[in-house]
């Protein structure tokens, strides 16, 4: 064993010391651990050989003239960014409390053309003990959006007033794995991307910009049944935490307005040639809890931060299904949502009274069903890792105006609201592993034609085309 270890550190040295990489010697890690796994190397050997690497990379290296706290075991730097045109078309609702027919539009052709970029840059760092931080920051303040538009309002041509850079991510996450009877567990605080399943062209149920903010859980259970495993997940965010909003009563007075979301994923599910195959099943669900102000209607856009809390508890059911045609992947996959509580959602947004407790329609719609149901279903053929690869996707969306809130949706669909249903086709293109372009089209039309006021639109349609770069 000694004559073996010794010329498997010899190799490692040689390879790893001679070669003198910045990328090398801070990949090295996971090789010396699988060493130690394998018997070896034992741990002080592996520790002197770690210490051999950082010394030699410190002083061979440009690099390594970066002078890093001991804590600090690891730092990354990554980012994107992306410049986009967009055409966009959205028509209002026109009905009135006198019409019952398909609204007449005023303005058919409200459309606009913007030229976009995106940019978001941050550390990420591993600490000692599994413990990581980081930051990340983005381009534009919207919750649902972190573009910005060249040419946009300033005090002269070329301002820089407007491109102003905010902080999307900051969260302290502790990882590891074979902790509390699982084999992995995930636990993050602060502001970040989201850890749950959600198929969709930016996300379905939770548009991809959406940094929650607040606390998430994660367990993994790998192999539980042959090659099946569980992750079993969960989100405590704040919506609102100045709960003395005008109206409350007790015992809601200082109670913070809450989004929780819970998700257990079955996967059985493996990589070939950079590509994920297999399928995935994760039930879950979607809740508000907060304000209980009966006093106050529901934003009929529902896109604002004083938005009505209550009546969302959202059951989901996403599913994806990963198999090879013509040597490339193809995924068909969908969620199916319902709210159990839409019907009184649907009260608050077609409601004119001041409470959901006796409400007064006097809309065309008249009193609306539940309007508590939504779905898409999609396709998606190729890749998207590698260089020359191509990926086509067609969805099909359909959100009832009660089923969910538009503070969660995806904005490029709909304008983010609720009462939408059409298609979506994206068509990308990998020009190197780092450097793709996207074709996307959205197109919605209402669901329920007669409703009032901003329930959705009459007709909504977008045209993006990117050329984005990560790092």
């Amino acid at each position: 064993m000694a004559t073996t270890r010794t010329k498997w550190l010899a190799l490692l040295g040689s390879a790893l010391i001679g070669a003198a990489s910045a990328a090398f010697a801070q990949d090295s890690g996971p090789l010396i651990d699988l060493l130690v796994k394998k018997g070896l190397v034992n741990d002080q050997e592996a520790e002197n050989l770690r210490a051999e690497l950082v010394k030699d990379f410190a002083a061979n290296t440009s690099a390594g003239k970066l002078d890093l706290s001991s804590r600090v075991q690891r730092f990354t730097l990554a980012g994107d960014v992306r410049v986009r045109y967009q055409y966009d078309n959205e028509t209002q609702n026109t009905t009135t409390a006198t019409s019952v027919t398909e609204p007449v539009q005023t303005n058919p052709n409200n459309d606009r053309s913007r030229y976009r970029y995106r940019f978001r840059f941050g550390p990420t760092v591993a600490l000692t003990n599994n413990w990581i931080t980081g930051l990340r920051l983005e381009t534009a303040n919207s919750s649902t959006s972190t573009n910005d538009d060249f040419g946009a309002p300033g005090s002269t041509n070329f301002a820089k007033d407007a491109n102003t850079a905010y902080i999307g991510q900051v969260w302290i996450q502790y990882a590891a794995t074979n902790k509390l009877g699982a084999d992995r567990v995930d636990f993050r605080i602060g502001k970040y991307a989201h850890p749950f399943f959600n198929p969709g062209v930016n996300g379905f149920w939770i548009d991809t910009d959406i940094n929650p903010e607040g606390l998430s859980e994660e367990f993994v259970f790998n192999n539980i049944f042959s090659k099946w495993s569980l992750a079993v997940r969960g989100g405590q965010y704040l919506l609102a935490n100045n709960a003395r909003a005008a109206g409350r009563v007790a015992p809601f007075l200082n109670t913070p307005s809450m989004l929780y979301i819970a998700q257990a994923e079955l996967s059985n599910t493996h990589i070939f040639e950079s590509n994920v195959y297999g399928i995935r099943i994760a039930p879950g669900f979607v809740a508000f809890s907060g304000q209980e102000n009966n006093s106050m209607t529901l934003n009929q856009a529902d896109t604002s931060t004083t938005s009505n809390y209550d009546n969302l508890f959202t059951l989901l059911m996403p599913v994806e299904y990963t198999f090879k045609v013509l040597n490339q992947p193809l995924a068909v996959y969908g969620t199916y949502g319902l709210n159990l509580h839409g019907a009184k959602r649907s009260d608050f947004l077609y409601s004119t009274s001041a409470t959901s407790e006796s409400p007064v329609f006097t809309s065309a719609a008249g009193d609306p069903s539940a309007y508590n149901q939504m779905f898409n279903f999609g396709l998606r053929f190729g890749g998207s890792r590698n260089p020359g690869d191509l990926q086509v996707t067609a969805e099909y969306r359909f959100i009832e105006p009660g089923a969910y809130s538009a503070i969660l949706l995806d904005s490029d669909y709909n304008g983010g609201r609720t009462n939408g249903a059409g298609a979506i086709l994206s068509v990308a293109y990998n020009w190197t592993d780092a450097v793709f372009s996207t074709v996307t089209f959205f197109h919605a039309e209402n669901i329920d034609k007669n409703s009032i006021g901003a329930v959705g639109y009459h007709k909504a349609d977008v045209l993006q085309i990117d050329f984005s770069a990560k790092f």
